[in-house]
């Protein structure tokens, strides 16, 4: 809701209340009044307070400290404006003020930085007070030359404002009467790690009447930049704190602390000892056979902290300020004993956003993945997203983010995060020194599509409004200097699983891995969806003729991309890779009339080329499960991610992993084992398994549209969005389904519960519950706000062969093994070669040929003609075989056939077939065609209509009677349309 009251004025709180109006135009009562505070507009309102710096710039982790006295009279309210580089802890009166840490947030430090407000009405008092700032590195000059550093000086500015109940106010600021000294912290980090010294400890500091030795005077600094201004992004917090699962001693003196989970974060020490005691604590994501760390992925990360010993009897207690790691487990040296498992616990550290998505299956798998997914989402979102937390970089992932913000905008709270990002990287920003890849449609191009989906998830229309010139700029650019549309550099389908030798079974070794792929077909892809995203962006703000531009650009794209990808036989893009189809299926790059052969080819592709597994890098894993669904086929995609062989996120399972890795194999060229790159196919989870999808800005309409793959018998998924909990539960019992959805208040759904062939589905309640269609698969209802339940009827379990007669008997370069004579077919997809052969037979092409290239074929068998059970006689030599659609007919006699897979009918001649029994009377027997490696999916039950697009085989029967036709554009399922091929038994559809 905007603002539209009188000019806000800065420092000043406001409240507001909220009167509604029912669908009979009556009122509600007035809600309880909220409240909200305005922040510091400009420089004036700092009241003079000046960016202060100790007068050595080397000392590490200096303490700054002033004294300031307040009157005798009430307070009303205290706040302080912070902002500290590198990072800062605000401490008054001898305590930590708030429970952020890691602030302040890390931004081009040269264009902006951000103050916090803290409320310390409770931590000031009439008479004596102190406060003090302790500054560390931060993300200093040993940060990734490719992120945000802070090379200048530590400094600090700082407001205290006071304001009491007669309405005056006391303002204590940074200025050069201010003192600093050095302390314990003798150094700090981010990839090092920390070094206290607690003999070095300055008590009382932060507290009134500290003595002065030691100390020095500040010096005033230039400001970092001419931008300072209040954050508005979640703020690091200790999220959680975990203890040990286990602690072992793998040798004399070197304790290991296994947490059970990979986090972002640091230990924290409890110990007791000797003065001088220094107790080290090293962090890795693995360790080795021998139960020592295996700091491989760290890198250059040296990831220790160290602690010396004050000696003062008791118990000490360390964890550190000023780094992070991104560890499992914590090597303990140094330590005064044995420790306990009580020495050592984690600390989980990450952006303080809310956990909005849940999601559950029958599939305990799939539970694991997605909650390995969601940990590395927060393992790599402090104040910037990350591409990892454990090694030295820690810098913005453009690339990255594009492939999982889908998913982190469902799983969490991100809307504040991402806006936050979106300005310090708005779309075409380059980061440091890595200006050549600005640009790019992988690597640039995530923040045009970011803006659009915070519109979608969050309706937040300002920062898509604040994003869109830059979003236009960076999309014309790209229209403009890329000839033909079709881009040749960039980073593509990043980090796909490799498949040769070096994969070593998914163990993989230190030259594993070829991250680069098909840099050509993703990026001209994903142009294509920032084009189009540009003009639904322009629809949304009301630019009708920006509207109209962008359609008609992303649609040259599309055309540009099917004419150099398209392959000449209208089935598959490129090499073939799974990602070369994946993408133009779920971008709706692929022309209606070859959606099918597309798809076919990229379920052929999984199942039989790879097994059934992955193949790809983090835009096709994103998308993976989206291009399936598009062809109805998201079994696969479930038989995918069930693999817990390599490649795949079941292996890394397999091997302990609690986050995903960035390469498919366990060892690798670059690895670490916490990327959030591959976690974006958690999205599918929510907008495919659940259906949960937004249809209009922040689920103000939405529409819920489960896809079931046969063999997942539960899924549960529910998102808090900004107007309530959306909601999608089904069971599937036998072949009814239960289906229940929540609608949050405000917000409209369009429900559509599968109803395979059952009569009507049902809705309770009744009321309410409008039914827009009916078909032969599902139930489509519009529903309001609410608790709806559904009952509806799954279809049939999808079938690799054909509802016919033609089993499959081996794939390509395997053995089809039988006795006694048999016809044999050879192909795939419709193209196949035959023989009639005894006692069994390679599957290859040097026995038939080769009936399609470049695509995996498989061996099919029946029984010889003329053999009642599996061929019809149709015509008599010289006659015609009438028939619709395709089938295989054979002709000849006495053993003696030539086969053919022919569409429509054939005269039954030497003509057409050759002369397989010469001086013979012959005749042509028919029978369904050999399925090939495409699966034939239930459609329609008998009388209903089976709904498709495009161009499809149909085949209609039960119990290997089949008749078949090649349909465009659906048909109704029934004896009317394809005869009866046997009378009496309940009938289906089945399409390829």
């Amino acid at each position: 809701m905007p603002y539209g009251g009188p000019a806000l004025q800065p420092a000043r709180a406001y409240s507001w209340a909220v009167q509604v109006w029912d669908a009979h135009d009556q009122p509600s009562a007035w809600s309880p009044a909220a409240r909200w505070e305005t922040g510091l507009f400009a420089a004036q309102d700092w009241k003079g307070a000046q960016w202060i710096s100790p007068g050595t710039a080397t000392t590490a982790a200096p303490m700054l400290r002033a004294g300031f006295t307040l009157p005798a009279k009430p307070i009303a309210a205290a706040r302080a404006y912070v902002d500290g580089l590198g990072f800062y802890e605000l401490r008054l009166n001898g305590a930590k003020v708030g429970d952020q840490v890691l602030a302040p947030a890390n931004t081009p430090y040269a264009q902006r930085n951000l103050y916090t407000t803290y409320d310390i009405t409770g931590a000031v008092h009439a008479g004596a007070n102190a406060v003090g700032l302790w500054l560390g590195d931060g993300y200093g000059p040993t940060f990734s030359p490719y992120g945000f550093r802070w090379t200048g000086p530590k400094q600090a500015i700082l407001l205290l404002d006071v304001a009491f109940t007669d309405g005056s106010h006391q303002s204590i600021v940074t200025d050069p009467s201010w003192t600093w000294a050095t302390g314990p912290i003798t150094a700090d980090d981010l990839y090092a790690g920390e070094t206290y010294d607690a003999r070095l400890e300055r008590p009382g500091w932060d507290q009134p009447g500290n003595a002065s030795t030691g100390w020095s005077a500040v010096r005033a600094v230039a400001a970092p930049s001419a931008t300072l201004t209040a954050a508005t992004l979640p703020p690091i917090r200790v999220a959680a704190t975990r203890p040990p699962v286990k602690v072992s001693q793998p040798q004399p003196g070197t304790y290991v602390y296994d947490f059970g989970q990979n986090i972002a974060g640091w230990p924290r020490l409890r110990v007791q000892g000797p003065a001088g005691t220094t107790v080290r604590l090293r962090t890795a994501e693995e360790v080795q056979a021998n139960g020592m760390l295996d700091t491989t992925t760290n890198r250059n990360a040296a990831s220790t902290d160290a602690y010396t010993l004050a000696g003062t009897g008791t118990v000490e207690t360390y964890e550190p300020r000023f780094t992070y790691h991104g560890f499992r487990y914590v090597e303990v040296t140094g330590f005064p004993g044995t420790p306990a498992a009580s020495s050592l616990d984690a600390r989980v550290v990450h952006a303080a956003v809310p956990s909005t998505g849940a999601f559950t299956s029958s599939d305990p798998l799939l539970n694991q993945i997605w909650q390995n997914n969601r940990w590395a989402i927060l393992n790599n979102s402090m104040s910037i997203p990350t591409d990892n937390p454990v090694r030295d970089e820690r810098t913005p992932p453009g690339m990255d983010v594009q492939a999982y913000h889908d998913a982190s905008i469902r799983e969490f709270g991100m809307g504040g995060f991402y806006a936050n990002y979106l300005l310090d990287m708005p779309p075409g920003t380059a980061l440091p020194n890595d200006a050549g890849n600005a640009q790019q449609p992988d690597m640039g191009g995530d923040q045009v599509v970011l803006a659009w989906a915070l519109y979608e998830q969050y309706g937040d229309r300002d920062t898509l409004a604040a994003t869109y010139p830059a979003m236009q700029r960076f999309v014309d650019t790209n229209a403009a200097n890329v000839p033909g549309y079709i881009w040749t550099t960039g980073f593509g389908d990043w980090c796909p699983p490799d498949l040769g030798p070096n994969a070593n079974g998914g163990q993989g070794n230190p030259s594993a891995g070829s991250c680069t792929s098909e840099v050509s077909i993703v990026n001209t892809a994903l142009s294509y969806r920032q084009a189009h995203t540009v003009a639904k962006a322009a629809t949304a703000l009301g630019q009708a003729a920006d509207a109209a531009r962008y359609t008609q650009l992303a649609e040259n794209i599309k055309q540009a991309f099917n004419a150099r990808f398209l392959n000449p036989d209208g089935a598959g893009y490129g090499s073939g890779r799974q990602t070369t189809s994946v993408l133009p299926l779920a971008f709706g790059l692929v022309p209606d009339a070859n959606v099918t052969a597309v798809g076919a080819r990229l379920v052929d592709t999984v199942l039989n080329r790879n097994g059934g597994h992955l193949d790809t890098g983090i835009f096709g894993t994103r998308y993976l499960m989206d291009a399936l669904a598009r062809i109805g086929r998201v079994d696969v995609a479930m038989t995918v991610l069930d693999q817990t062989t390599y490649p795949g996120f079941g292996y890394e399972i397999g091997r302990g992993a609690t986050t995903p890795w960035e390469e498919w194999t366990y060892a690798s060229s670059m690895e670490t084992h916490d990327h959030a790159m591959f976690a974006g196919i958690n999205a599918s989870l929510y907008t495919q398994l659940a259906g949960i999808q937004p249809t209009g800005p922040g689920y103000a309409s939405l529409t819920v549209d489960p896809r079931v793959p046969a063999g997942l018998q539960h899924v549960a998924a529910s998102i808090d969005t900004v107007r309530g909990p959306v909601a999608s539960s089904w069971t599937v019992t036998g072949q009814q389904i239960a289906l229940d959805v929540t609608v949050p208040v405000g917000a409209a759904a369009t429900v559509h519960v599968p109803n395979f062939g059952r009569g009507d589905a049902t809705v309770t309640p009744s009321a309410g519950a409008t039914q827009v269609s009916a078909t032969g698969t599902e139930t489509v209802y519009t529903v309001g706000s609410g608790a709806w339940h559904f009952t509806g009827a799954v279809a049939p379990t999808p079938s690799p062969a054909l509802p016919g007669a033609w089993p499959r008997c081996a794939t390509e370069t395997g053995t089809c093994a039988f006795t006694g004579t048999q016809t044999v077919a050879y192909g795939a997809a419709g193209q196949y070669r035959y023989a009639a052969l005894t006692g069994g037979t390679a599957c290859g092409n040097r026995v038939f040929g080769d009936p399609l290239p470049n695509v995996s074929k498989a061996c099919y068998l029946i029984a010889p003609p003329p053999a009642n059970t599996t061929w019809t006689r149709c015509a008599s030599e010289t006659g015609t075989c009438a028939f619709a659609g395709s089938a295989t007919v054979a002709y000849g006699a006495s053993g003696q056939f030539r086969f053919a897979t022919l569409t429509g009918g054939t005269a039954c001649g030497n003509a057409v077939f050759g002369d397989p029994a010469p001086n013979t009377a012959k005749a042509c027997y028919l029978a369904g065609p050999p399925p090939g490696t495409t699966t034939w999916t239930p459609c329609a039950a008998e009388t209903r209509t089976c709904a498709f697009t495009g161009t499809r085989e149909v085949a209609f029967g039960a119990a290997g009677q089949y008749a078949y036709r090649r349909i465009t554009a659906g048909t109704p399922c029934d004896n009317a349309t394809f005869g009866d091929p046997i009378p009496g038994t309940p009938k289906s559809c089945y399409v390829q």
